[in-house]
C-alpha cells in the first residue's frame, strides 16, 4: 500500500497506564463477542447522533465459525478496563491475503473504540503495534473492519447526523486520540450528499439522462435489475463483476466467493432489488453493475436490537425511508468511458426518485480518484463527510 503521504505530528504517548487493563479475549466465545460489542454503546449511547449496528449481524461477522474472511486473518482482539469498566476495544490483524496479492509486510487494527482518555487508547495502539512488529509488519493501518471490502476509515468530518447503512460512526475525539499516538493520515475517504428527487425536471439530470441514453442505444447496451428470485446466480455475477471491475483500486484484494457470498447474505434483508442495476452488452453479458441499498438506519432501532419489538419497526418503516446509500459502482476496463458509470448514475437517481428517495450518500471514494469526484460533483454532489485510514511506519 506504502507509506502515510503526510507526516504526523510528534506523538504525545500517554506513559502512565497503570490504571488500564486489557484482556485479550476470544471471538469465538459469544459471551465475548457481546462483551466486544456491548464497548461502542457504552461509550456513545450518550450521542444522539449514534444508532448501533444490528446486533445480530455484528455477532455473525465477528464469528470465526460464521464469517469466511477469517480463513486469511490473524486476529487479536483486546478490551480495555478502566476502574472496571469496560473503557475500549481494538482488533490487531493480519491480512494474509492482501499480503499475498500486494507483495507486502502489512497489518491492520480495527473495530477502534475508547473513552476520550489518552491512558486507554494508547494502550490498545501500543499492543496492536507490538503485534504487527512480531509478525514482520513493516507498516499498519487502520481503521479496517476486518478487509478492504469490509468498513475502512474513522470519520473525522461532520458529526451531524447519524450513520447511513453499513457506514462507521465515531465521536470526534478519536482522531486526536490516534494521532497523538503517533498514526499520520495515510488517505482519505471521500462521501458526496445528493438530492435527486427532482428526476429529470433537473437540468443536470436531463443533460446526464440523455448522454446515458444515446450511449445505450451507440453500443447495444441493456440495463436490467437484479432477479431476487435467481439470487444465487445474480450473486455470482456480481461477485464476478466485483473482482474485474475493482482490480485496479487502491487497496483491493480480490474478495473470495465464499466471503461475497457471505457478504451478499447480510445484504439481503436491506436490498430493494430496483436499485441493483446490471448493465449488459450486445451479448447479454455484464458489463457493469451498481448497488444502492435503502438506509434502513432510519428505522432500525437504535439499540441495534431487533427483538422482541425492533423486527417490527423495521418491517413497518421501510416504505418510508427517505435516503439511500451508492455503496459500490463498477464498469469493466474496456467498457469504461462509453457512458455506462452516467447510465447507472442517472438511472439510480431516477428509479430511487420513483420510489420516494430524496437523495442521499454516494461513497465512499478515494480522495485522489479525481475523475470520479469530479463526475459526482458535475451530477450535483457536494463533500460532506471525510472518513480517514491512518498509517505508521513500523521499519
Amino acid at each position: 500500500m506504502g507509506l502515510p503521504r503526510h507526516a504526523p505530528a510528534p506523538p504525545t504517548r500517554v506513559a502512565d497506564r497503570s490504571e488500564v487493563r486489557l484482556e485479550r479475549i476470544d471471538l469465538a466465545r459469544k459471551r465475548d463477542r457481546s462483551r466486544f460489542l456491548d464497548v461502542a454503546d457504552l461509550i456513545q449511547r450518550g450521542d444522539p447522533d449514534y444508532i448501533a449496528p444490528l446486533r445480530m449481524e455484528r455477532m455473525r461477522f465477528l464469528d470465526p465459525a460464521k464469517n469466511p474472511a477469517w480463513e486469511q486473518l490473524d486476529v487479536l482482539p483486546l478490551l480495555a478496563m478502566r476502574g472496571g469498566r469496560l473503557a475500549g476495544r481494538i482488533t490487531a490483524h493480519v491480512d494474509r491475503a492482501y499480503n499475498s496479492h500486494h507483495g507486502a509486510k502489512t497489518a491492520w487494527f480495527g473495530f477502534f473504540e475508547s473513552v476520550d482518555d489518552p491512558r486507554v487508547a494508547h494502550a490498545l495502539l501500543d499492543e496492536a503495534v507490538g503485534f504487527a512488529r512480531a509478525r514482520g509488519a513493516t507498516e499498519i493501518f487502520g481503521p479496517c473492519n476486518f478487509t478492504t471490502n469490509h468498513q475502512l476509515g474513522m470519520l473525522v468530518e461532520n458529526f451531524d447526523r447519524p450513520p447511513f447503512v453499513e457506514m462507521t460512526y465515531n465521536p470526534p475525539w478519536y482522531d486526536a486520540l490516534v494521532a497523538g499516538y503517533g498514526f499520520g493520515k495515510a488517505k482519505d475517504l471521500l462521501v458526496y450528499w445528493i438530492v435527486s428527487e427532482k428526476g429529470t425536471d433537473d437540468p443536470k439530470m436531463r443533460r446526464y439522462f440523455e448522454a446515458s441514453e444515446r450511449a445505450r442505444k451507440r453500443y447495444g447496451l441493456r440495463l436490467r435489475t437484479v432477479d431476487m428470485k435467481d439470487f444465487a446466480n445474480e450473486v455470482a455475477r456480481l461477485f464476478r463483476l466485483y473482482n474485474a471491475t475493482w482490480q485496479d483500486n487502491w487497496g483491493f484484494v480480490p474478495v473470495t466467493e465464499r466471503e461475497f457470498e457471505s457478504i451478499a447474505h447480510d445484504l439481503k434483508p436491506v436490498v430493494d432489488p430496483s436499485l441493483v442495476l446490471i448493465v449488459e452488452d450486445r451479448a447479454g453479458v455484464p458489463v457493469g453493475f451498481s448497488v444502492t441499498l435503502p438506509n434502513v438506519n432510519e428505522v432500525l432501532p437504535r439499540d441495534g436490537r431487533l427483538f422482541p419489538f425492533g423486527w417490527w419497526r423495521l418491517v413497518t418503516g421501510r416504505r418510508r425511508i427517505e435516503w439511500a446509500r451508492l455503496i459500490a459502482l463498477g464498469v469493466v476496463p474496456e467498457y469504461r468511458r462509453r457512458g455506462i458509470e452516467a447510465l447507472l448514475a442517472i438511472q439510480t437517481a431516477l428509479r430511487a426518485a420513483a420510489r420516494g428517495i430524496r437523495g442521499g450518500e454516494i461513497g465512499w471514494i478515494l480522495e485522489d480518484n479525481i475523475l470520479i469526484n469530479r463526475t459526482i460533483e458535475s451530477f450535483g454532489g457536494r463533500l460532506d463527510r471525510r472518513y480517514r485510514l491512518y498509517g505508521m511506519d513500523l521499519t
